[in-house]
């Protein structure tokens, strides 16, 4: 009891106005900044919900900074109201993740002007992910769509359980650029399409300048993409291009009409259907939707229309091609020199990338076709990493447990795709 009123004295002393105060008197406020350091502090009762063990669901609105919170994954998994607004505001721009997306993914998707910044942020993360380091601090700038921004970027450790990582955004200043056609028609349609941009997960169209992503939100449909669905079969006209926000596709080639080997996954950060770009029409591969989710698409003769007319469509659209084709590549390789076991690693590592959760169904004979082996196989390196404590496979459930720990035990095929897709994007 005395270590408690302690603590909460201390607490006391951090919080700043006469409201604030009264609310967490109350019980309303979930977390308090630290002066010292700048990081946010979630209290006892909001680390227990948090780690499943409270009965409440912990809220940082009370917090005036920019706030959010990451699992050991780098998952942004809870956000307070200043942080959206801050992603509203600057589209996406330094580093202005949504709940549900990866934040190292963010990093490695950030525009080339501000590459150099989120670099140094993916290995601060990676840290303090590790255990490595407690707290890492950075100032970091960009280019926002209003104008220059610069800020302090925090990162501290948050334990064990359900938070990992508590990452606070403080001291922003901007520096507004002059914009002529203020309060026309032209200007407020911008700004509209930066903040359904900015509110997109799928990172290549998040990565389009607002102008260019205006002109393509009125061919864009919203659809539900669900397990076992097959959008293409080789040979067979491709009618629509479709975009993944949180459903995953695999591209699997089929021999002798019916045994198929999966040589590429998509998901968010890329486009089904990019051989379009390549002025083929037809689909050389079985696109088959892996994990059930949503997308937008479009009709592929829009999208040939609007391709022709967009520079940063086609600089997008080239870019994940090139990544897309060395994942083929790469791929080809795993499958004839690695043995199952770092296979499998490799495969639920990229799976989890381009899903927003740690959590999918995947069957014995679909992880056997994804994986060009029998189903004994699969049997023996799925429990090879259960052993481990690495994942956990149940009826086709399976969770990973340990990602780390899954990397560890990938081939070097994981590394690789990732390592030359960065500098593809670059």
């Amino acid at each position: 009891m005395q270590a408690e009123a302690a603590f909460k004295a201390w607490v006391r002393q951090l919080i700043n106005g006469a409201a604030e105060l009264r609310a967490f008197e109350a019980g309303q406020i979930d977390a308090v900044m630290d002066p010292t350091s700048g990081t946010a502090i979630l209290l006892p009762e909001a680390q227990a919900a948090l780690q499943g063990s409270g009965p409440r669901v912990p809220s940082l609105d009370a917090l005036p900074r920019e706030v959010c919170v990451l699992d050991a994954a780098g998952t942004v998994v809870m956000t307070n109201g200043a942080w959206r607004t801050f992603v509203v505001a600057h589209a996406g721009a330094g580093l202005g993740v949504c709940e549900g997306a990866n934040f190292l993914e963010a990093c490695r998707d950030a525009s080339a002007p501000e590459r150099v910044h989120a670099d140094a942020v993916a290995a601060g993360l990676r840290d303090v992910l590790a255990g490595v380091r407690e707290l890492f601090r950075y100032e970091y700038v960009c280019d926002s769509a209003g104008g220059h921004c610069a800020f302090t970027l925090t990162i501290a450790g948050g334990g064990n359980g359900g938070m990992h990582a508590l990452v606070t955004r403080e001291n922003v200043s901007e520096r507004k650029r002059a914009i002529a056609s203020r309060g026309s028609g032209r200007t407020k349609a911008s700004r509209i399409a930066a903040v359904a941009r900015a509110g997109t997960p799928n990172r290549l169209l998040a990565a389009l300048p607002a102008r260019e992503y205006e002109r393509l939100l009125a061919g864009l449909e919203p659809v539900k993409l669900t397990y076992g669905e097959v959008l293409y079969e080789p040979g067979e006209r491709m009618r629509h291009v479709y975009f993944p926000s949180d459903c995953l596709v695999s591209l699997l080639t089929v021999v002798e009409g019916h045994r198929a080997l999966e040589v590429g996954l998509v998901g968010r950060e890329g486009m089904v259907g990019s051989r379009l770009a390549l002025g083929i029409n037809t689909s050389s591969v079985r696109a088959l939707v892996q994990g059930s989710g949503t997308a937008v698409r479009m009709t592929s003769a829009r999208f040939l229309q609007e391709f022709r007319h967009s520079p940063a469509l086609q600089r997008a659209l080239f870019r994940f091609t090139d990544a897309l084709m060395l994942q083929v590549t790469q791929t080809a390789a795993c499958n004839r020199f690695h043995v199952v076991e770092a296979r499998l690693a490799r495969w639920l590592l990229m799976t989890r990338e381009r899903l927003p959760s740690g959590e999918f169904h995947l069957t014995h004979g679909f992880l056997a076709d994804m994986l060009g082996v029998r189903r004994v196989g699969v049997t023996s390196a799925a429990g090879a990493l259960q052993r481990q404590k690495l994942i956990r496979y149940q009826r086709g459930n399976i969770t990973i447990l340990d990602q780390q720990g899954l990397q560890a035990a990938a081939c070097s095929c994981y590394r690789h795709v990732q390592l030359m897709g960065l500098e593809t994007a670059t």
